[in-house]
């Protein structure tokens, strides 16, 4: 089965913290995805952290909630992983920086 962390911008969650993980985990297990691990950036920039923890755990793909929980950085997470997003429903493989990648910045396009 493969393995997914969730991440999640504490900032944009408010009070619903709790519901958005855990509909993301069911968003995950869904499309055939064990979650390892959820990470919660509140404050310091943790993707790159993010990414190399799922290196070390063999994984394949972060899901998170709308492209804005990772700062729109879409292209610098496929080239390593793969992403599923929640809203709108998207799922972008490894290496397949998708120019219509909702709010991804005009340089990565």
């Amino acid at each position: 089965m493969p393995v997914a962390i969730v991440y999640l911008n504490k900032s944009l969650c408010g009070t619903r913290r709790e519901l958005i993980e855990t509909e993301c985990r069911y968003f995950a297990v869904a499309h055939g995805f064990r979650i390892a691990r959820v990470v919660v950036e509140s404050g310091f920039d943790v993707l790159a952290w993010t990414l190399r923890k799922l290196e070390m755990l063999g994984g394949d793909a972060i899901v998170t909630p709308t492209v804005e929980h990772i700062g729109f950085r879409a292209p610098v997470v496929l080239e390593r992983c793969g992403l599923m997003v929640m809203r709108p429903c998207g799922w972008y493989r490894r290496g397949e920086v998708d120019r219509w990648i909702p709010d991804t910045p005009e340089v990565h396009r």
